[in-house]
């Protein structure tokens, strides 16, 4: 983790905090809201938030974020591949690492939740690939 640049910090911060208590209103989506909001790219929350929904009611598997501390655990890497190649405008990439959490016909409906969260960083400067920041 404090080998990650600030983007994908921010990504795993917010996934942690968001499935702390499940994306809460008056909790972390507030929080998570305003993080955004300074890091220069507001209303990305929402797109943040859709994944994160998709994610916890449509995996077929558990998922894990957060308890892992210093380290980045399975599902939190897959976050950074799946926003990493959306940005790199590799869907099929992107819809492949969805569907390490979720069926197949769920992923592809959280590629445009992803996209869109993947095109808002980028349009903030905010790259999972340090070597795409300008």
């Amino acid at each position: 983790m404090d080998t990650l640049s600030f983007a994908p910090r921010l990504i795993i911060w917010a996934a942690r905090q968001w499935w702390d208590d499940r994306g809460a209103v008056t909790g972390s989506r507030a929080m998570i809201a305003q993080a955004f909001a300074l890091a220069r790219c507001g209303g990305t929350d929402d797109a943040f938030d859709e994944l994160m929904l998709m994610a916890l009611h449509g995996a077929c598997r558990h998922l894990n974020f957060g308890s892992h501390h210093r380290h980045l655990g399975t599902d939190e890497l897959a976050l950074l591949r799946v926003i990493s190649a959306f940005q790199d405008d590799a869907v099929i990439g992107g819809e492949t690492a969805l569907e390490s959490w979720l069926p197949p016909a769920t992923a592809r409906l959280a590629c445009d939740s992803a996209l869109t969260l993947a095109r808002r960083l980028g349009r903030a400067g905010l790259y999972m690939r340090p070597e795409r920041q300008n």
